[in-house]
């Protein structure tokens, strides 16, 4: 099982330099690039600038606002959102995403199932990884929204999609199921990986869920 092995600074003040993987109003998911970790990083929705993946932004720590999650422990809350200041190419990137990819021979974020229990989570283990899909990604309409497919272990793994800005522009095509080449139309690259993690906690489960599609080098 994977556990949360790198850590990034926590010290209130310190600065860090994000390579940014997905992000929305209240919050995104990065690699700091100093440690290599995992962060999920939450900030005043006020301040937001939309961010994309692959962007390099810097932010601040700041004071914690809420207790230790046990179902995200990268979590981190930073002073202000972060501020783009660069981008870096997918090939570059492989630098850090390649020590973060789900091992091929382990179920998805240690756990099978689309869902654990709240209460079964100790913050031992991530709630963020990256699950290769050199194949068979494809997506289709459910009555919440568009799920994301792709093989895994001789399965199937099957994830809703949490990425709502990529959920719009699949909705505009107006079709049941998306295909690979219709993913790289809309996108602007072949997605051949997928950025899992697990929400927060809702009625007492946490959920896995795809937070974006990203390219390869």
């Amino acid at each position: 099982m994977q556990t949360v092995a790198l850590r990034r600074t926590s010290v209130v003040g310190a600065r860090l330099e994000l390579l940014v993987l997905a992000a929305e109003p209240r919050g995104c998911v990065a690699v700091d690039l100093a440690s290599g970790a995992f962060v999920r990083a939450r900030y005043p929705i006020d301040q937001w600038v939309p961010l994309a993946p692959f962007d390099v932004a810097v932010a601040e720590i700041a004071e914690a606002e809420h207790p230790a999650d046990v179902s995200r422990p990268e979590s981190i809350d930073l002073a202000a959102a972060p501020a783009r200041n660069g981008r870096m190419s997918p090939r570059r990137a492989e630098r850090w995403l390649k020590a973060l990819h789900q091992p091929r021979g382990q179920v998805v974020l240690g756990f099978p199932g689309p869902a654990a229990p709240y209460w079964t989570l100790t913050g031992d283990r991530p709630s963020v990884t990256l699950v290769d899909a050199p194949v068979g990604l494809h997506a289709v309409r459910d009555p919440e929204g568009f799920r994301v497919r792709l093989p895994w272990r001789g399965t199937r793994l099957d994830l809703p999609l949490a990425d709502h800005h990529l959920a719009a522009a699949l909705d505009d095509l107006g079709r049941a199921r998306i295909g690979s080449g219709d993913l790289q139309r809309v996108l602007g690259f072949r997605p051949k990986r997928v950025l899992a993690v697990l929400t927060p906690p809702f009625r007492g489960y946490c959920y896995k869920v795809a937070a974006a599609l990203l390219p390869t080098r």
